[in-house]
């Protein structure tokens, strides 16, 4: 039961972290690849929010090749949790940091010559040779070499002595949307060019990885050897995977639940939450329930979303306040104090995907399971 997992000793508020449907959306990408593909679990920004080591331990027994997260301080926290796996640090590094790359094993991406200048010479001072993927910016415009300058990128990087290409990186801006087809295509060719182009000025890199989420179910000829799966290990992909694919076996990972704290009857024309923006239209039971946007639960969801109390849905009313949420709980029957509340998942035969409350919120699923803050202690389930 769902009561049952909220944790002794604090607010009844929690987010329900099911790792066995972490590790089932794990194989379905498996299931997608070619035998001999190594998968880079992303489990940046805490995971999406699921929390980066329950869920790397267990992508880890799943059979993760790699885990990918975006800062170095993401890496050294999975290093001090046991995790033994190479770790790609996917913004690469910043001046100061390249000592603790090479001290916690952690693989940056590179694309700028100072900084791999200092990375260099940290190799140097502790006598080894140090791995790393080159970004290669074929249409996003963000991180890495663009591709019409590789050549002497390539060129520029032979001077460093202690630094070893073993990878290729690029990463597609809209392998999701079918208008955007012909840049995706173009990324694509830009990035086997680039391949080529490496291996022309002597480099042998072992790794060649384009594939994000979207590019995995939509373009299996940019696999390359390595993939980087992100939201669908998570469940999330009803925006950001093509409209015509069939992903019927992701299973949402995060829901958020919490409990009724106060139901009180309020008249026809009063109104609820700060400024006046909804009015009882009818003589009302209200409840109030202990979650806010500083818990994550968007402002952007007052008086639009919906919530799941006694298998039955019940709308959210007035403006979502920083620590407290309203509903309209008048038409669930036998409604008390204590009642479960879902905000987010599955209750029974209902469902509110973090996909929905994205649409109406005006964002993307992603920025919903990260948004859960800390103060939202993880439940976790596994067999």
């Amino acid at each position: 039961m769902l009561d049952s997992n909220h944790p002794a000793g604090h607010r009844p508020t929690w987010a329900h972290i099911d790792l066995e449907a972490l590790a089932s959306n794990f194989h379905v990408i498996k299931s997608r690849i070619n035998e001999g593909v190594k998968v880079i679990a992303v489990v940046k920004a805490n995971a999406y929010g699921h929390s980066a080591v329950e869920c790397a331990r267990r992508l880890a027994h799943e059979g993760a090749d790699w885990f990918g997260v975006a800062l170095p301080e993401e890496g050294i926290g999975l290093r001090r949790s046991g995790i033994t796996q190479p770790i790609l640090c996917l913004a690469g590094f910043w001046e100061g940091q390249a000592a603790a790359c090479i001290q916690k094993r952690l693989v940056p991406i590179i694309y700028r010559l100072d900084l791999i200048e200092a990375l260099d010479t940290a190799a140097r001072d502790a006598g080894i040779i140090t791995d790393v993927h080159v970004k290669i910016d074929t249409g996003m415009g963000r991180l890495g070499v663009r591709f019409d300058e590789v050549a002497e990128f390539a060129d520029a990087l032979k001077r460093f002595e202690n630094i070893r290409v073993d990878g290729l990186m690029t990463h597609f801006a809209a392998a999701d949307d079918p208008t955007c087809e012909t840049l995706t295509e173009d990324q694509i060719e830009r990035f086997e060019s680039v391949g080529r182009l490496f291996r022309a000025h002597g480099f042998a890199p072992r790794y060649l990885h384009s594939a994000n989420s979207a590019g995995i179910f939509s373009h299996p000829e940019a696999l390359g050897n390595m993939v980087r799966p992100g939201g669908v290990l998570y469940g999330l992909w009803r925006d950001i995977l093509p409209p015509s694919t069939e992903n019927n076996k992701l299973r949402p990972v995060m829901s958020v639940h919490s409990r009724i704290m106060m139901l009180k009857w309020v008249p026809q024309g009063e109104t609820i939450g700060y400024g006046c923006t909804f009015e009882a239209s009818r003589k009302s039971l209200v409840a109030t329930v202990p979650i806010g946007y500083d818990d994550g639960y968007l402002r952007g969801l007052s008086n639009r979303s919906h919530v799941i109390v006694r298998g039955r849905y019940a709308p959210v009313v007035g403006r979502i306040s920083m620590d407290l949420t309203i509903l309209d709980v008048t038409s669930v029957e036998g409604v008390e104090l204590g009642d479960t509340v879902t905000l987010l998942g599955r209750n029974g035969d209902l469902e509110i995907p973090a996909e929905e409350l994205a649409r109406i919120a005006g964002t993307l699923s992603y920025e919903v399971t990260c948004g859960i803050g800390e103060r939202v202690p993880r439940v976790y389930s596994s067999k």
